[in-house]
């Protein structure tokens, strides 16, 4: 890794664009930051709003929009500090990046993520104090994520898990009610938990091969099957709160009962197939969403 990140290019040591087109470098930009990402996990804010039940007045849609706002630029920036220290890799990996194929430099890419990230945190300032500490320790972990903890044993997985399950509790905290957004977020966090370790299981073997500390590399797949296992079953044992306590009704108790048990054949399957199962886990949590959209209605 440091061979590659020495033989970078002139511009890049030195922070000056390639030459090129005005507008390919506005491209080169917006593509760095993968903006469907950026909008999908803004979407999942404003489905945190939805579920929360809160009374929406007129007043509250410059609070939703700011929720928008504040999750696609903390993505966006996480997005584009995840590449800036994955670029060595991704020349291999990925080589039509925008940064690992040089439209725009390793200090361009700096300093395009942090301003991005402190933007966001800047925003959050005027929702409300929770909502600026979920941003700000989101987008301080996003960073350490990508600097540190992105290849260790559970730890990673656990970040992973948490950063995007805590949209969800973003979008219920910008209204002021937390209880089932925050319910969802416990449930996609341990869900995602359990697929990200799966996803590990899956790429055993390509990350021994880049000296990765991943659960399965360090404790083995029974391990990690096992721990997987866990993360999901607690998930699901959690998934039928809204319900018991009244808060949401008979047709989220049936959807998320769907969704339950295309998660757990999810993890049951990663034992003979994490490839296939990685991808049913996706569709299960999907399942899961509409579960609480309906729910909400």
């Amino acid at each position: 890794m440091r061979l590659s990140l020495e033989r970078e290019s002139h511009a890049d040591r030195t922070g000056i664009w390639f030459a090129g087109p005005m507008r390919a470098r506005i491209y080169a930009l917006v593509a760095e930051i993968r903006p469907l990402n950026c909008l999908m996990a803004a979407f999942a804010a404003l489905i945190g709003i939805f579920v929360s039940k809160a009374t929406l007045a007129y007043g509250t849609i410059g609070t939703i929009l700011l929720a928008f706002i504040v999750v696609f630029l903390v993505t966006a920036g996480g997005n584009v500090i995840n590449d800036y220290y994955d670029v060595a890799i991704d020349k291999v990996n990925k080589p039509r990046r925008a940064l690992p194929s040089g439209r725009i430099t390793r200090q361009t890419a700096l300093f395009y993520a942090l301003t991005l990230l402190l933007l966001g945190v800047a925003v959050s300032v005027f929702i409300n104090p929770v909502c600026f500490g979920i941003a700000t320790l989101n987008a301080a972990l996003l960073v350490l994520y990508s600097w540190k903890l992105k290849r260790s044993a559970l730890i990673g997985n656990l970040l992973v898990g948490y950063l995007t399950g805590s949209v969800f509790l973003f979008g219920g905290a910008a209204v002021s009610t937390i209880f089932i957004p925050g319910v969802l977020f416990l449930s996609a966090t341990l869900a995602i938990t359990s697929r990200e370790i799966v996803k590990d299981i899956e790429d055993l073997t390509g990350d021994k091969r880049a000296g990765a500390s991943t659960l399965p590399i360090r404790y083995g797949r029974t391990a990690s099957l096992t721990a997987a296992a866990f993360f999901m079953l607690t998930a699901v044992a959690i998934s039928p709160l809204p319900f018991i306590i009244s808060a949401l009704g008979y047709a989220y108790l049936a959807i998320v009962f769907v969704a339950d048990v295309v998660l757990l054949y999810g993890v049951a399957m990663s034992r003979s197939a994490p490839s296939t199962a990685s991808s049913v886990i996706k569709y299960g949590m999907l399942v899961v969403l509409v579960a609480y959209i309906i729910g909400g209605i």
